[in-house]
């Protein structure tokens, strides 16, 4: 199976069972260590990265305004996207 490590700076190579990063990363630490379980199927995680990325633009003005994601198997990559508009997180009001 695959393998995840986090390089924080100082350049330790650190095994995690995923890695966060990005302008917008300190917003959803909290939110993945929350909702982050081990064996999580392949559209737990899609929903799981997706509601993140969604909390993290929501809160920095430096994060797009798309969330693409890229699935990679052994089979192939199967890439898909989320609109703005279509965000599964939002402030109130939005």
């Amino acid at each position: 199976g695959g393998s995840v490590y986090n390089i924080p700076l100082g350049g330790a190579c650190i095994p995690m069972p995923f890695a966060i990063g990005g302008s917008g990363s300190t917003f959803i630490y909290g939110l993945v260590d929350s909702e982050y379980k081990e064996a999580m199927s392949k559209e737990e995680a899609l929903l799981l990265c997706k509601k993140a990325v969604s909390h993290a633009m929501a809160r920095d003005g430096s994060s797009g305004g798309i969330i693409r994601t890229v699935v990679a198997t052994e089979e192939g990559n199967v890439r898909d996207h989320v609109s703005g508009n279509n965000l599964p997180y939002g402030p109130a009001g939005w």
